[in-house]
């Protein structure tokens, strides 16, 4: 796999940092220009207007949360082979069931990188990886 594509390693140092940032920020979800959020952004190099994060305990914990934030975002990748999404497809099939956020990163390298949206309704289809590429690139087409 090239290096483009693959998996990033998420900087473990920085999670206390982040988590602190997220809580202060969660506390006053609709201050637009605070310090936290101006140097969460900074860190994340992501535009966040902290609405994000208002009352995440509701649909996520705090530990998942600070690692999407640390989590860079995905590449567009425009010359993709056949070869390289039946691997990104098998990568999504196996993560879907680990409930982490390869799955996610994965979904949307595809997304941003063929000309295709809902990408994950032909993932999920009970069918091997060589048929959902060949899906996925007859629909990209």
């Amino acid at each position: 796999m090239r290096t483009i594509l693959k998996y990033p390693r998420l900087n473990k140092e920085m999670m206390d940092s982040i988590k602190s940032l997220i809580d202060c920020i969660a506390n006053n979800p609709g201050q637009k220009d605070s310090p936290e959020l101006n140097e969460l952004n900074r860190i994340t190099g992501k535009s966040y207007t902290g609405i994000e994060f208002a009352e995440y305990w509701g649909w996520t914990d705090l530990n998942t949360l600070a690692e999407k934030a640390l989590f860079p975002e995905p590449p567009f990748v425009q010359d993709l082979t056949r070869d390289e999404i039946e691997e990104i497809v098998a990568i999504i099939k196996s993560a879907l069931t680990a409930d982490d956020n390869k799955a996610e990163y994965y979904m949307e390298l595809l997304h941003k990188s063929l000309p295709l949206p809902g990408v994950l309704k032909y993932i999920r289809l009970e069918e091997d990886e060589e048929t959902i590429t060949d899906n996925l690139l007859l629909r990209a087409r």
